[in-house]
């Protein structure tokens, strides 16, 4: 209103474009006063610049015309799709403002003392956050076990809750993926969101703002290399486009950390961003918040990750954190069917060396295989044990020589040289090159023997076999690996070998006699395999060929032991099988 016109003047609030205003700011607007009846038309350009820490507004319509009014009302539109938002706590607020008339042309409005600061308080009431209870959803959509799968997640929560901060994400065991089958984005390209195509493992939709409906954008999910303490990373890049404005990429990274015994995979997030910070091209960066409301994750490449071979219950664990520090655990169950159908036919092998000596003790050689068949054909090995053949017991000096728990937990590769005892390698189809490393004997407090420790290394990826060792009264050494990852294996090979510290000594001359390794077998299904293993003895000396006189002493006795001792019935028996006897002449 003004008491130059009669009347009110009506006008209408345009958003200026992003960058093309003339301010060259992310964020303008335009009050546009067009009466038809006066015939006035006045245009005010505004410059809104929200505070890049705090993202509170500030808008500034300088040089305006010189046209008294007596009263200015701007009204933003509410709903949904409202240009602004109120706090998200309860409380007393203030809008504060800086007048300064002509008279004071020049002076800017940027002096700490203003002719009018004009201000007003509004009071925040309801729909406060009072909280922090987000909801989590995670599973396969292929409930087959063994079987190729999409993996989705979904994360919310509600505008009453704390905002989202991080996210740390547990997989259940044997929920894994053939990583070996996709190129990793380089670092640089992981940080700035430029991943190529060919890095692409899943999507990402991401909702973010207050009230009823978020405004949901999408993007994508990329496998990098190494990244926060795991041998492997995701590169999370979602376009932060609202309408018209683009705020450019938003990249969170992913940590995918392997657990050393049981292969399972977790999910460590950075820290969700919280703002935006754009620049204008005016070069000044301003602060859009996020509210982000909900994720959703699909890891969908196909033939990338697929289920576990235990149909057993299990859950997708974890926890998110809110940006004021809460946490909230997450839990849910998580269970494939069908592992009654997978296979379990694995081949197991073993020798050792006929030349053993009291000083360099004797070696042992296992080697086992899995058919090859395609992934979801075959269960995976759960558990292990076996019987050593009393030929072949453990070497009591050697288990004296064990690294400590306390030593090996800290850094394996400070154990002393004489607990090495051999070296194991692992095959698996999933990963690009195998792992492979030492074996050792460790010692814990609590147990009468030390353990059978595999330290499995390869592509970044640390995995440790544990067996554990009991020796019997009779002097029979067993090995039990109670937890055997669930994951696809082609072939693993374990070499115990001679030397001054050998984990296996020798009784008696094994290049004579028939050496036994009972073994047992679990799969994650459930499945058995109970078998006799027979231990071939390599490096012993030929035997030299009988002579007819030792083949029939040798027939001789056989025969007796069968016939009774007829001395004249064994002989010619004897004789004819050896050729001796002399076919009589036909007339």
């Amino acid at each position: 209103m003004t008491p130059l016109i009669p009347g009110t003047l009506h006008g209408v609030l345009y958003i200026a474009r992003q960058n093309e205003n003339p301010f060259g700011s992310v964020l303008a607007a335009y009050v546009v006063v067009d009466d038809p009846i006066t015939g006035v038309l006045i245009k005010l350009a505004g410059r809104f610049t929200p505070n890049p820490v705090t993202g509170r507004m500030t808008a500034v319509f300088d040089e305006n015309p010189q046209l008294p009014f007596s009263d200015l009302k701007l009204n933003f539109f509410g709903g949904p799709r409202a240009e602004l938002t109120t706090p998200e706590s309860c409380g007393t607020f203030t809008t504060s403002s800086a007048l300064s008339p002509w008279s004071l042309e020049g002076q800017g409005l940027e002096g700490e003392e203003h002719p009018a600061s004009p201000f007003d308080d509004f009071q925040i009431e309801s729909g406060c956050v009072n909280g922090f209870a987000p909801a989590f959803t995670g599973g396969s959509t292929n409930l087959q076990a063994g079987a190729y799968t999409p993996f989705v997640a979904s994360f919310s929560r509600q505008d009453t809750d704390q905002e989202l901060g991080g996210l740390s994400v547990s997989l259940p065991p044997g929920l894994l993926a053939d990583v070996g089958s996709v190129p990793l984005c380089p670092e640089a390209q992981a940080n700035a969101g430029t991943c190529p195509e060919s890095t692409q493992v899943g999507t990402v939709r991401a909702g973010a703002g207050p009230g009823p409906n978020p405004l949901f954008v999408g993007g994508k999910a990329y496998l990098t290399g190494p990244y926060n303490g795991g041998p492997y990373g995701l590169s999370v890049v979602v376009p932060a486009i609202a309408g018209p404005f683009n705020f450019g990429l938003v990249v969170v990274r992913q940590s995918l950390r392997i657990d050393p015994l049981t292969a399972a995979v977790t999910d460590v997030s950075d820290p969700f961003p919280t703002i935006l910070t754009p620049t204008g091209a005016d070069g000044q960066k301003i602060g859009i918040p996020i509210r982000l409301r909900r994720i959703d994750v699909s890891i969908d490449r196909p033939g990338f990750t697929f289920n576990p071979t235990n149909c057993g219950k299990l859950q997708v664990a974890g926890s998110i954190t809110s940006t004021q520090g809460q946490s909230s655990k997450l839990a849910t169950p998580f269970q494939v069917t069908n592992c009654a159908t997978l296979k379990f036919a694995p081949k197991f092998a073993v020798s050792t060396s006929g030349k053993t000596s009291k000083a360099n003790g004797a070696s042992l050689a296992v080697k086992l295989t899995y058919p090859k068949a395609s992934q979801g054909v075959e269960a995976n090995i759960a558990r292990v044990k076996v019987d050593l053949p009393k030929q072949l017991p453990s070497r009591l000096t050697t288990l004296q020589k064990a690294c400590t728990a306390a030593q090996f937990d800290a850094n394996p590769a400070g154990c002393p040289a004489a607990s090495i005892i051999g070296h194991a390698k692992a095959v698996t189809p999933i990963l690009p090159v195998p792992l492979e490393g030492p074996a050792y004997f460790v010692s814990h407090g609590g147990e009468a023997f030390p353990s059978l420790i595999m330290v499995l290394q390869g592509n970044g990826v640390t995995l440790d076999l544990v067996g554990t060792t009991f020796i019997s009264k009779a002097g029979i050494t067993s090995s039990t690996f109670k937890t055997v990852p669930d994951a696809p294996v082609g072939s693993f090979e374990l070499t115990l070998p001679e030397g001054r510290y050998s984990a296996l000594t020798a009784l008696g001359d094994l290049c004579t006699t028939k050496l036994r390794m009972p073994t047992e077998f679990l799969a994650q299904n459930g499945a058995t395999i109970h078998q006799s293993t027979p231990v071939g003895v390599t490096g012993c000396p030929k035997k030299k060929a009988l002579t007819r006189a030792q083949k029939l002493v040798i027939a001789l006795k056989a025969c007796h032991r069968k016939h009774g001792g007829k001395r004249t019935a064994c002989e010619r028996a004897a004789r004819k099988r050896l050729g001796l006897v002399k076919k009589k002449k036909k007339r």
